[in-house]
């Protein structure tokens, strides 16, 4: 069936987008932390109940529903929930009212998109040629909420019962503050990055800081482990494989003079290859206990994996590319934009084929600040956009997935 035969798929009217803009704002007042999205979850279920969904709980603070026709593969479209610990500068009449909290990643605006693409998929259900599972998500910034929506059964129906409800494939947005309004970039192969986290203690040998040729400097050996850290990256990994490496923070020392015993580095790796990631947790460790040795000291380390590289599936880029170029709101379809930010919607791509795409936010004047500001400002002109490519995507994706049992 062609696009043009559905009335679902007309962009959306003045209405929606006040509605749409009106449950971002609602959304941005009360920002809730990861894992802590009662509020945000309470708020989501009353509109998908107003739709005339019967939400699900998954995954502890997420949300789940379905919606559509037949019994064949699912597709998932997923929008992530929670919120930062940063306090909001933004002076906006909705800025957050919870101190010490902001959305200042853009994930009020992809659920308040998904929710407008849940109402006019419930208001045309019979037109959907297929069943999508919408996926409202806690905990994408510490990593933890795809995999507990997973584990729960979002993928193979076990969330509600339906053993039939097997998502096939799945996709995902996010607004982007370095790409103005009219852009959505679709890019196939890994666009987001393994986010690795590390601490490190250098332990030396305290003393006093007259006599320091009677103790072992744990700052001296710290500041050589975040010199030799870089050597990762430029001298120890492939120049042709992107790598980051950044120590974020350092603490140690008691007073100005005595010589510090020991000191913590905080810090994160971030790299696209599977093969260079999988040596990282033995390489980073070794390299900073070579470093410190030099001075006398130790180092002892905790590496953990937080998310994995977030492939996407070229099929499915190609089709949101597509759709998205349908849009005439849509001036510019990169197919380039990779970046070394970490996304917990790589486990979804793990498990499915899939597609993550971005939608540009920036301010028309060019001063957007970057995500995670406390100053960061959407262009909420995005949001009907970001709606558009949600819904004309899955679309295009169930009228060409196979399906048995279609009303």
């Amino acid at each position: 069936m062609a696009h043009d035969s559905f009335d679902i798929d007309r962009p959306l009217s003045a209405e929606e987008s006040e509605t749409l803009v009106a449950w971002r704002r609602q959304l941005h007042a009360q920002p809730e932390l990861s894992l802590c999205e009662f509020d945000t979850q309470a708020a989501v279920r009353t509109a998908l109940v107003s739709m005339g969904y019967q939400p699900i709980a998954v995954g502890g603070t997420g949300l789940a529903v379905s919606v559509g026709t037949g019994s064949g593969p699912a597709l998932l479209l997923r929008a992530d929930m929670d919120a930062l610990p940063i306090q909001e500068a933004t002076g906006l009449p909705f800025a957050s009212q919870r101190p010490g909290a902001m959305h200042a990643c853009g994930h009020d605006a992809h659920t308040a998109c998904l929710l407008a693409v849940a109402r006019r998929c419930k208001q045309h259900e019979t037109q959907l040629p297929g069943r999508l599972v919408l996926a409202f998500q806690p905990a994408e910034e510490n990593g933890r909420g795809a995999l507990a929506m997973i584990d729960a059964g979002l993928l193979d129906g076990r969330w509600c019962g339906d053993p039939t409800l097997q998502v096939a494939a799945a996709l995902g947005l996010h607004v982007w503050s370095s790409q103005g309004v009219g852009t959505v970039s679709a890019v196939a192969g890994p666009i987001m990055a393994t986010v690795d986290e590390f601490k490190l203690v250098v332990r030396g040998r305290g003393g006093h800081g007259a006599l320091p040729h009677q103790a072992a400097d744990a700052v001296v050996a710290a500041a050589a482990v975040i010199q030799a850290l870089q050597t990762i990256v430029s001298r120890q990994t492939d120049p042709l494989l992107p790598i980051v490496v950044t120590v974020g923070s350092i603490h140690g020392g008691m007073a100005f003079n005595v010589i510090a015993e020991t000191v913590e580095l905080c810090g994160t790796v971030r790299s696209f290859d599977r093969a260079l990631a999988d040596r990282l947790p033995t390489l980073l460790p070794q390299v900073a206990a070579d470093a410190a040795k030099a001075y006398g000291a130790t180092v002892s380390a905790n590496y953990q994996r937080n998310t994995i590289v977030l492939n996407n599936d070229p099929t499915l880029a190609d089709l949101v590319a597509t759709a998205a170029g349908r849009c005439n709101q849509v001036l510019h379809v990169d197919r380039q934009m990779r970046m070394m930010g970490g996304e917990d919607f790589a486990y979804f791509a793990q498990a499915v084929p899939a597609c993550f795409f971005f939608v540009g936010c920036g301010l028309p004047n060019g001063t957007s600040e970057p995500h995670h500001s406390p100053r960061f400002v959407i262009d909420e002109a995005a949001l009907p956009i970001g709606a558009e490519v949600m819904l004309n995507s899955a679309l295009a994706w169930l009228e060409t997935a196979p399906r048995s049992g279609s009303a």
